[in-house]
């Protein structure tokens, strides 16, 4: 099944979908070719990495990869306590949105937006600011930062359980201690609300995060695989 991204259609203006679920060969001829009548320019899917099979489905009919992610998982004690910093993090508000969109430029470079060929390097920034700036006016998300140096957002997925969807520490700032001092207001604020289990997702080539985070006390949970397809006319043919 293809579900339109609706932000995604919006912010690059061009109409982009999501495949829900790897189908088998025949349905998926059937779901590209309705692709193009209901005007589709890219499709993306999100898979976890389980089955060489279903990659090698998607690359037959033109997805190709544009990300490898590790997601990552933590159990919060009740008995947390937040680790001695000389850097202190606080909570964004709107008039710190345009110090934290300056922090971004550049600084996801590992993700899919800066290694996809339908995305213009340019826009790949512009979208990390947008995120950056939806998060901190998003009420249900969290948004704590060092001035100048680095920010993480938090959310809550469901009863019991809290995301870090983004965290990022600008080069200049990194091995002082920045990313403890923000995870473990994270950590803080996820056990204010209750919650116990923290889930955050990285590229699999980013080791330095992937070292953090295991030093941090997580464990990885799963790996996924980020297929793109570009829906153009030589393709069609094929479809």
């Amino acid at each position: 099944m293809i579900v339109e991204l609706k932000w995604d259609t919006e912010f690059f203006r061009k109409k982009i979908g999501k495949l829900t679920n790897v189908p088998s060969e025949d349905e998926i001829k059937k779901l590209i070719s309705q692709s193009y009548k209901d005007r589709y320019k890219y499709l993306t899917c999100r898979i976890v990495l389980k089955k060489m099979s279903d990659i090698q489905i998607l690359e037959k009919y033109g997805f190709y990869m544009t990300d490898i992610g590790v997601v990552w998982e933590t159990e919060l004690s009740s008995q947390f306590t937040v680790r001695s910093s000389q850097f202190t993090a606080r909570e964004a508000t709107i008039k710190d949105i345009p110090m934290l969109k300056s922090m971004l430029e550049g600084l996801f470079k590992d993700s899919r937006f800066y290694n996809d060929p339908f995305f213009i390097k340019t826009q790949a920034d512009k979208v990390y600011q947008a995120w950056i700036e939806n998060s901190v006016k998003d009420k249900t998300v969290k948004t704590f930062f060092v001035e100048d140096c680095g920010f993480i957002t938090c959310k809550i997925l469901s009863k019991n359980k809290g995301d870090i969807p983004l965290v990022g520490v600008v080069p200049k700032a990194q091995g002082k201690g920045i990313g403890n001092s923000l995870m473990s207001r994270a950590f803080k604020w996820f056990n204010e609300v209750k919650i116990k289990t923290v889930t955050v997702r990285t590229q699999i080539n980013n080791i330095t995060a992937m070292s953090f985070y295991n030093k941090m006390g997580f464990n990885v949970k799963y790996a996924d695989v980020t297929m793109g397809l570009i829906l153009n006319k030589e393709l069609k043919k094929k479809a």
